[in-house]
């Protein structure tokens, strides 16, 4: 028997430091999904951390695969802050060092890889943050701690039918 998420056909992952400030947008959404929707049984939702990349290298390794990975994630993309977007993978350059940065959405050429060789529709729902945090402080600013709300709504009418 495997990990919870090995039999399901879709994925959502928050990931992200919780310890970072709005670094931690991801985790704060999974855990309001797992606290206040009630999730379909073909649907794993994780509080992954920074641990994201493990899963998804065990996705690409594994014998069964999900249909869909949803990856939640905050990042500086020059918006308002709080503003959620979705990402395009193919906007991000195609040069192998982000695969093991510290910080990168939980890698672009990994994610890609996923979708092209595993055949994995790959989605980003991202949010703006409000500023640059490279110290432990934790919580969210008050723009992305408002958008955690936005983004489990928009995740819920969009997955749990």
């Amino acid at each position: 028997m495997g990990p919870e998420w090995y039999d399901k056909s879709v994925l959502i992952l928050g990931c992200g430091n919780v310890l970072l400030e709005d670094d931690g947008f991801g985790p704060a959404v999974a855990q309001q999904l797992q606290r206040d929707f009630t999730i379909p049984s073909d649907i794993c939702v994780l509080d992954t951390g920074t641990s994201v990349r493990e899963i998804l290298f065990d996705t690409i390794l594994s014998d069964k695969k999900p249909s869909k990975i949803v990856i939640i994630d905050a990042m500086d993309c020059g918006l308002e802050p709080g503003e959620l977007f979705n990402l395009d993978l193919d906007s991000y350059p195609k040069v192998k060092l982000d695969d093991f940065s510290l910080h990168q959405i939980p890698t672009s050429n990994l994610l890609r890889e996923l979708r092209d060789l595993c055949g994995i529709e790959v989605s980003v729902v991202a949010c703006q943050v409000a500023g640059a945090c490279d110290s432990v402080n934790p919580g969210l600013s008050e723009p992305v701690n408002k958008a955690v709300g936005q983004a489990a709504e928009m995740i819920a009418k969009d997955y749990f039918k």
